[in-house]
């Protein structure tokens, strides 16, 4: 990933305080100054940006302990995926990716802790 990546996970933030993305990036194990400066590094945290997102999207605070193993697993599925997102040229579609990914973690899991006992 280029120099510009840094640029991409700002507008990816959605003003997500950084102290937030510290706190998601220690519940996965990351150590948030060593992922930003390598490509699989900044992948992840646009992936925890998006959990945050959906988290404050959907009204839930990300760090109660039926919510925060999301951010490890969040982790675990996008490192998996690396091998097939690192042959893409497009650092910044990426990463859009990523965060997408982490939104849509977040609505699973609302759906399942949540949603779904209110239809049944």
């Amino acid at each position: 990933m280029q120099e510009g990546e840094e640029t991409s996970l700002n507008s990816l933030s959605g003003g997500i305080p950084l102290q937030e993305l510290l706190v998601a990036a220690k519940e996965a194990g990351l150590d948030l100054p060593k992922e930003r400066a390598r490509p699989l590094g900044r992948i992840l945290l646009a992936g925890l940006l998006g959990a945050l997102r959906g988290f404050e999207e959907r009204g839930l605070s990300p760090f109660l302990p039926t919510h925060k193993y999301i951010f490890a697993e969040i982790v675990s599925d996008l490192t998996d995926a690396y091998s097939i997102l690192s042959q893409e040229s497009d650092e910044k579609m990426i990463l859009q990716a990523a965060c997408d990914f982490g939104i849509k973690k977040v609505y699973h899991l609302e759906w399942k802790l949540y949603s779904s006992k209110d239809l049944f």
